[in-house]
């Protein structure tokens, strides 16, 4: 049974993430965690210091917070009735972070699958603080959905990688898990960052091959333009790639895609679902 935390402040956004999510587990025994946190937009320190004034407000927040859920979580049942499926509203006065931490421990999470933005996000940035602050201290893969990418049947599953750590048989089974599901075709892309891959890299390589080679793979060398994600999003856009992974390694490559500069005006703005893998260091 596939444990799936859905992160949501009911906005659109977080909505369309969980509709892709019900549609790419369609035949798979899953339970959603529908996951909201809030902090009241009135919450002052007498409240936290327990004034008479405040007595029962932070009730009515709850209630009202759980009401939403509640008819929330109805909407989506009654638009999604898979018996695959089993859904357990959980709300919060906390924050998004400490929660998922929290609720990913106790139940075991497998994975976690969110927008890009909130209600009042911003539309041309792809990953906001939050999302970002999400995969930093996630344990499980994060799967992200972009604003206004509706659902389609995953075919061409695409990993950026330098090559420069191993992989696993753990680290690829969430990639491998989409491949067998619905037979896609992975496309291996590594920027050219050097004239020819030293040993590390083609043992890692050969690896990964080992471990893909029943799939329909292939290799794929961009050049390196003046920063990574141009040369990431060239590449997407010409072989009409359905969802980008990568495999995240602390301070690694996917840590130096947030860095470069245009990170930070456009926050790597593809327009595709984003699997990121941790790895246990």
């Amino acid at each position: 049974m596939l444990k799936v935390l859905l992160p949501t402040d009911f906005s659109e956004n977080s909505r369309n993430a969980i509709d892709y999510a019900m549609r790419l587990y369609e035949h798979t025994e899953c339970v959603f965690y529908f996951l909201h946190t809030y902090t009241p937009a009135a919450y002052r320190i007498d409240y936290i210091l327990g004034s008479p004034a405040q007595v029962g407000l932070g009730d009515n927040w709850q209630l009202e917070a759980e009401s939403q859920m509640h008819d929330f979580c109805t909407n989506i049942a009654e638009e999604n009735q898979n018996p695959r499926h089993t859904f357990i509203e959980h709300i919060a006065l906390e924050s998004l972070l400490t929660e998922i931490l929290k609720l990913s421990a106790k139940e075991k999470i497998d994975r976690i699958v969110m927008g890009t933005q909130g209600a009042t996000g911003a539309k041309s940035v792809f990953l906001s603080t939050r999302t970002v602050n999400v995969i930093k201290i996630a344990a499980c893969p994060v799967l992200v959905i972009p604003n206004g990418c509706f659902y389609k049947e995953p075919k061409k599953i695409a990993l950026a990688t330098h090559f420069k750590r191993n992989f696993s048989a753990d680290v690829l089974e969430p990639i491998k898990e989409v491949l067998n599901k619905y037979e896609a075709s992975m496309h291996v892309m590594h920027i050219n960052e050097e004239e020819r891959l030293d040993s590390i890299q083609i043992s890692n390589r050969n690896t990964l091959e080992a471990y893909l080679s029943k799939y329909k793979l292939s290799y794929h060398w961009m050049p390196n333009f003046t920063n990574k994600t141009k040369s990431i999003q060239v590449f997407l856009k010409e072989l009409d790639i359905d969802i980008l992974a990568m495999i995240k390694h602390d301070h690694d490559f996917l840590e130096g895609l947030m860095r470069e500069p245009v990170i930070k005006k456009v926050s790597f703005c593809v327009e595709i679902p984003f699997l990121v893998v941790p790895v246990a260091n």
